[in-house]
């Protein structure tokens, strides 16, 4: 006890060893200090990074806000922008609240645990870091028209499911996603447009812009009557240069330069009917227009009538959602006649975005609160078929049979169950006159009539058209319309064809590849993510 004294006393007198005792204690606090900065600075690492990988993930969970996927695309996200075990930390579950579905805010939080190196010595081993990130869709509007393909190869099925099944099924997940649990949505307009060789616009045009001298007297407007123009148009006249003041097919606005209805008009390849006021070539009058206008049960392919092929009526904008998905249920594929006329389609889905004539849409092409955007689906090739061959009455065989009907075909007077007659050349005189087409009828009229660049072949007619096709795509993105393209199925795989919409769309993440009805619903969920803007809103 008594050296102890001694030492503490000594001590008191020693002031060297007093300041190294002080030294001592404060590198002992200095080197606390700095240990707790170096740790407290991994934590704001760590939370840093995960506050990053939490903003990518809720941007892309935002994207597709009532995609039954949508969990997992955020959880894929994060993952791929932050490692579990970054700075030797460990990260909890992702924890996803809908905030508001009206305005689609969605909020992604997170929290971890960072291990400490010095703080440890002081009895704590690890940090506690949280982050969160909330996203909330900007108030842009969007004007969309979506223009599809109603031919009648859509009837064809891929790996099980039809063609049009899958494209009606697609088309409604684009309206779900865009439209979310809204019933309406001021901001959002959609308009669709079905296309095969010719477009159904008569419902929408102004009659002052339909040119109706060649029509017959009975042919007026009517939505439903068979007998009567439905509303489908032929194209307007063209040239090979498609720069020319007469290219009028490619040119948006109507330039004084009317539409003429559709009317396949009957001829001796198996499209025999007659109206009141419209016979056939040589004055033959046939039964009344007999066929349907949708493709499939009861077709055949001896229906003939002046409407064949023209498609449902375009829907004209709507911010509705029930009126979209009423209308895309409602879509039908065509008779298998006339082929696929794509740039039709498109300019018409032009026209309807168009702030000029024909339309006279209201919103400005810069109009910054408001986007202009067409999305185009095919499943084949561009081109005008051929002809599906001569009526057995008119290919000059088993004549005695043919020559026994009840129609004077030459316009003699004579046939055996008109006056008793027998007329041998009955029905070979107007076919004698007249001929026969080998090419089908179209938009663009029957394909022998070489209204394509002079073009009367199947393939060189396609060439025309996607020549056009390309064309209206440009002059549209020259608008500064975003343009999304889809190629569906298997009659889509040529290469010519996908260059051609890979080149239509705006940038080649636009354009859309889909072998079946998985991938091209993917390809409409892709394209609704892609058009909704979104925004970091903390």
């Amino acid at each position: 006890m008594l050296n102890l004294k001694k030492f503490a006393l000594s001590l008191k007198k020693d002031q060297k060893g007093s300041i190294l005792i002080q030294v001592a204690l404060s590198s002992m606090v200095l080197v606390g200090l700095l240990g707790m900065g170096v740790d407290l600075g991994r934590a704001y690492l760590y939370r840093a990074q995960l506050s990053g990988a939490l903003d990518a993930a809720a941007l892309a969970g935002a994207k597709s806000f009532h995609s039954a996927t949508r969990d997992a695309e955020i959880q894929a996200f994060f993952d791929s922008n932050f490692k579990s075990d970054y700075l030797g930390g460990q990260v909890g579950e992702l924890v996803i609240t809908e905030v508001d579905t009206v305005t689609k805010t969605l909020d992604v939080a997170t929290s971890g645990t960072v291990e400490t190196v010095f703080m440890r010595l002081f009895g704590f081993d690890d940090l506690s870091v949280m982050a969160s990130a909330e996203t909330t869709s900007k108030q842009t509007g969007l004007q969309l028209v979506m223009v599809l393909d109603a031919t009648g190869s859509m009837r064809t099925s891929d790996s099980g499911t039809v063609r049009m099944v899958a494209l009606k099924s697609s088309a409604t997940t684009l309206v779900d996603s865009l439209f979310g649990d809204d019933a309406s949505n001021d901001k959002l307009q959609v308009a669709i447009v079905p296309y095969v060789t010719t477009v159904n616009v008569g419902h929408l045009l102004d009659s002052d812009y339909i040119d109706t001298t060649t029509m017959p007297a009975s042919y007026t407007y009517h939505p439903t009557d068979l007998d009567k123009w439905n509303g489908c148009v032929e194209a307007r006249r063209t040239n090979s240069t498609l720069s020319a003041a007469d290219a009028y097919d490619v040119k948006v606005e109507h330039e004084d330069e009317d539409w003429v209805p559709f009317l396949w008009r009957p001829h001796y390849d198996k499209k025999l009917y007659s109206l009141s006021d419209l016979t056939g070539p040589n004055g033959e009058v046939w039964p009344a227009p007999d066929y349907q206008r949708e493709g499939g049960s009861g077709e055949s392919s001896y229906d003939a009538g002046p409407n064949i092929n023209c498609p449902a009526p375009v829907l004209d904008f709507t911010t509705t959602k029930a009126d979209l998905t009423t209308y895309i249920d409602g879509l039908y594929y065509s008779y298998n006649r006339g082929g696929t006329i794509a740039n039709l389609g498109m300019v018409w889905g032009w026209r309807m975005l168009h702030t000029g004539s024909p339309f006279f849409n209201d919103i400005a092409y810069d109009d910054d609160k408001m986007v202009k955007a067409a999305v185009l689906m095919t499943d084949g090739q561009n081109w005008i078929i051929n002809d599906g061959g001569k009526h057995p009455y008119y290919d000059d065989r088993n004549r005695n049979n043919d020559n026994s009907d009840a129609y004077d075909d030459d316009g003699d007077g004579n046939c055996p169950q008109c006056n008793g007659v027998y007329d041998e050349d009955d029905e070979t005189n107007g076919p004698a006159v007249h001929g026969f087409y080998n090419g089908d009828y179209s938009g663009y009229g029957r394909r022998d009539e070489g209204r394509l660049d002079g073009q009367t072949g199947q393939t060189s007619t396609g060439t025309a058209i996607n020549k056009r096709l390309a064309y209206v795509c440009s002059a549209m993105k020259g608008m500064g319309i975003t343009i999304y393209t889809i190629t569906f199925g298997s009659g889509a795989t040529s290469t010519t064809l996908k260059n051609l919409y890979e080149g239509c769309a705006t940038d080649t993440g636009k354009y859309f590849h889909a072998p079946d009805a998985d991938e091209l619903d993917g390809a409409f969920e892709a394209i609704a993510n892609d058009l909704a803007d979104l925004r970091l809103s903390k």
